[in-house]
């Protein structure tokens, strides 16, 4: 009788427990995978831009002129539309939205948020706190900083491979571990670092290639079957000569918006957004960006090439697990740090007078390696140090020598941490040469 007994107020049970009171279907939600904040036309009001996704446009072909991922269109072929609302938060802007477009607006798949550059030298601690607080947002979502205002980048993002929203994000993801040159960071890290006195936040930055836009604008303006031929489109004797004009630089540039190229994306990400407390203080090129997740201890993977006198040289570098080692001594007017980053070294290339048979010669390649590494790294410190931002996260070793709190905060570590005397001392590890030994005869 129990047992019967269980069953039956089981059974009573499983009607109260249904579920379906609050279902919602897909068909009545509209998806937002990405959304941008700008600065608003008054103090306290901020434009929000909300990229909705139309998910039979992104798996089918595009009907835009452009077509495909890479084309001219802008951002119907990729599947999204972008809707914007001036607004004072984002619960209103949200509403807002919602007014105007046929389906509730939906922010459990939101992938990323932009941050324009005028809102994050503002501060970005009230958009954050927005951002945790509402359910519907995961800590994993990337946090990016975007050159100029945010929502440009979902006017001029042109994949060159991707018509998915969802996997062109997914693959600026798999870049860090290729390049180094994009630090993509995620919510939770970026709010943790700002809430704490031991480190400062940064992430990846966002711009678009001004010279890389007009050259995609020119092409889109050209209809097919113009010319007397109406076959394929030939470029013009102006577009021809800006374009050799924009690969003449001497110099090579790694800044986010400014990189010596023709044809691809208009958007470019190498480089870092690096933020004292919430305010954005300083925008790294990819070069600095790299050097900065290296001293972290977070560069898998990436080529770093050195001008010495007798040529140039290109090595690939993995980076040890655990990170560099970290000595220093907190006592003293001017406290001493030392960080010391390990790579494991395969040769990639060496143009010039380099001897690779040799012992000899691949010691003088590795102290070449590592003086410029160390003097770029030091550079790095430097620029940090005079903003006044640990993105290093230093804080994070010295402040376990403390045994309490407060003890730490009377250290007043935002203060000292710019008088410190930061010293690199990195070391090259030459495991692999190549496939080829020598090349005198070439």
């Amino acid at each position: 009788m129990r047992r019967w007994w269980c069953l039956a107020m089981m059974a009573v049970a499983c009607l109260f427990v249904s579920g379906c009171w609050d279902r919602t279907e897909l068909e009545e939600e509209g998806f937002v995978p990405s959304f941008a904040i700008d600065t608003g036309p008054a103090p306290g009001v901020y434009v929000y831009t909300f990229r909705i996704a139309v998910p039979r446009e992104m798996s089918g072909p595009s009907s835009s002129p452009g077509g495909g991922g890479g084309g001219g269109g802008g951002e119907t072929e990729k599947g999204s539309k972008s809707v914007s609302v001036v607004a004072r938060s984002l619960g209103e802007a949200i509403n807002l939205a919602n007014s105007t477009v046929e389906r509730r607006l939906d922010f459990v798949q939101c992938q990323y948020v932009l941050f324009g550059e005028g809102v994050a030298r503002e501060g970005v601690s009230p958009h954050v706190l927005d951002l945790l607080r509402f359910r519907q947002f995961r800590r994993t979502m990337f946090v990016a900083v975007v050159r100029g205002r945010a929502a440009d980048s979902f006017k001029e993002n042109k994949p060159v491979l991707e018509s998915s929203v969802t996997r062109y994000i997914e693959g600026l993801q798999r870049l860090r571990t290729f390049t180094g040159m994009v630090p993509v960071v995620q919510l939770h890290r970026f709010a943790r670092a700002m809430d704490t006195d031991s480190e400062d936040a940064f992430t990846s930055v966002l711009a678009i290639n001004q010279a890389v836009k007009a050259q995609d604008r020119s092409k889109a303006s050209q209809k097919p079957g113009a010319n007397q031929g109406g076959g394929k489109e030939s470029e013009s004797p102006d577009e021809k000569a800006r374009s050799e004009q924009q690969l003449q630089n001497p110099s090579v540039n790694f800044e986010a918006g400014g990189m010596q190229r023709v044809g691809g994306n208009p958007e470019e990400f190498p480089g870092a957004a690096v933020f004292r407390g919430d305010r954005l203080v300083e925008i790294l090129d990819g070069q600095e960006g790299r050097m900065l997740l290296a001293l972290r201890g977070e560069l898998a993977h990436a080529f770093l090439t050195f001008r010495v006198p007798q040529g140039r040289f290109t090595v690939e570098v993995q980076q040890h697990e655990g990170g560099p080692a970290m000595s220093y001594n907190l006592a003293g007017g001017r406290p001493v740090w030392r960080i010391a980053p390990e790579f494991d070294v395969d040769l990639v290339s060496a143009v010039g007078n380099f001897d690779t048979r040799s012992h000899q010669g691949l010691s003088q390649l590795r102290q070449w390696a590592e003086q410029e590494f160390n003097r770029q790294a030091e550079r790095l410190v430097a620029k940090l140090q005079r903003d006044g931002s640990d993105a290093l996260g230093l804080g994070l070793y010295a402040r376990k020598d403390f045994l309490t709190d407060a003890e730490w905060q009377n250290y007043r570590w935002p203060e000292r941490y710019p008088q410190f005397s930061i010293q690199v001392q990195s070391r090259f590890v030459i495991r692999r040469v190549g496939n080829l030994l020598t090349s005198k005869r070439i």
